[in-house]
């Protein structure tokens, strides 16, 4: 058993529902309920007993919390007096740009923790609500920022703007019908099958506007623009100057929803670190978007 299954454990001991506390993790309830039979295996004995309405702590399950929270205030003044100030630990989605950073800011002998996950975007925060790192990164829509923000305040969560209304481009091979647009608006490219990464989430104004039947996901940079060398499909995705493929044709889209932010989050409590300080100043100053 590790230290955010304690935390996870503590917070549906708080939420008196397996579904309520998922929601609130950012993990689905089949994954929290294995993570509860799991640990009641571990342990030896039942924590959470169900109940029509939820689930409620039985006399060891009671025990157990009291316990867990001690332990997990001590763990955070063990956290302090290490080398957390050294070390940076990080969630993030599939961004080339970040990892590229990440790993040059590692090259220059500053210190990065074991903790670099490459995750989906309710992972990242996930992450950082559980403590598994301290600090997520990731893009978001425009469009979708102040449903983004009312989201975090929800989870206990501030969020650091690292990049603000980014340009977004629509990538296109050089023999699409699109190709030599100077500019162009998302109204114009409805008629386009899209392809675009896993990551992005469901919910996101990609996943609204654009029909999921004629879309196409794909894992990795790779991936994407294998697809984009078929002339129907395109993609929206952000420049930077080291970039951009010379195979394809860039073309700006007008609209100012569609700008793209790129944001820190971590817990409302957290106070940065001199490291992550500097990673966070690190990365400002070392991508360049187009």
């Amino acid at each position: 058993m590790e230290i955010h299954h304690l935390k996870q454990l503590i917070t549906i001991s708080q939420c008196g529902s397996i579904n309520s506390a998922s929601q609130k993790l950012y993990i689905s309830q089949p994954s929290l309920n294995n993570i509860v039979k799991r640990c009641e295996q571990e342990l030896g004995f039942t924590v959470f007993m169900r109940t029509p309405k939820g689930v409620k702590l039985t006399e060891n399950g009671k025990k157990f919390v009291e316990i867990a929270q001690n332990i997990i205030a001590e763990y955070k003044k063990i956290e302090a007096l290490s080398s957390s100030d050294k070390m940076v630990s990080i969630s993030f989605i599939y961004l080339s740009y970040i990892l590229e950073a990440l790993l040059e800011f590692q090259e220059q002998g500053l210190l990065l923790s074991n903790l670099l996950r490459r995750t989906e975007p309710l992972e990242t925060i996930s992450d950082v609500i559980c403590q598994k790192v301290r600090i997520g990164i990731l893009p978001i829509y425009q469009l979708d920022l102040n449903g983004f923000i009312e989201k975090i305040k929800q989870y206990n969560l501030q969020y650091l703007m690292l990049f603000e209304a980014v340009q977004i481009y629509a990538v296109v091979s050089k023999t699409h019908p699109l190709a030599n647009k100077k500019s162009i608006s998302i109204s114009e490219t409805l008629k386009y099958p899209l392809t675009y990464y896993t990551a992005v989430p469901k919910k996101s104004v990609l996943s609204n506007i654009y029909d999921s039947k004629f879309s196409l996901k794909v894992q990795n940079r790779d991936e994407l623009f294998l697809v984009l060398k078929n002339n129907k499909y395109f993609s929206l995705l952000t420049l930077t100057s080291n970039s951009k493929n010379p195979e394809f044709c860039y073309i700006p889209i007008i609209d100012n929803e569609f700008k793209m932010n790129v944001c820190a989050v971590f817990l409302s409590d957290t106070t940065l670190t001199k490291q992550e300080i500097k990673l966070i100043e690190f990365l400002k100053n070392t991508i360049h978007f187009i």
